[in-house]
């Protein structure tokens, strides 16, 4: 994805913040078609669990859309800042589908 913004003025991320972001999808196969939107809108703090250990997160809600401004894709993205990293996405959150997907674990890169 190239952003036509400038992403560092997202961060840090804090709660009630809202941005959206205009950007081109890159593939290796074919030339991008149109611009996409992605909103992010974050909704508050809590504390997730991955493995033994508990963090605090950020619940960001993440829309993207097509140029013609329809729903591509939407989840909720816990966000950790501390590692500045997403541990898992929230699909269908509140209704009898929501979902987690989420690391099992965290390892260094070279151990």
């Amino acid at each position: 994805m190239i952003p036509f913004s400038d992403l560092r003025k997202l961060f840090p991320l804090k709660a009630g913040a809202k941005s959206t972001i205009e950007f081109v999808e890159l593939s290796p196969d074919k030339q991008p078609k149109a611009t996409k939107m992605l909103t992010l809108v974050v909704k508050g703090k809590e504390t997730f669990s991955l493995g033994g250990c508990k963090y605090n997160v950020l619940a960001v809600k993440e829309t993207f859309k097509n140029g013609a401004g329809e729903t591509l894709d939407t989840f909720t993205a816990l966000y950790a800042p501390d590692l500045q990293a997403s541990l898992a996405r929230r699909y269908d959150e509140g209704t009898s589908t929501e979902s987690v997907n989420g690391y099992e674990t965290i390892k260094p890169l070279a151990e």
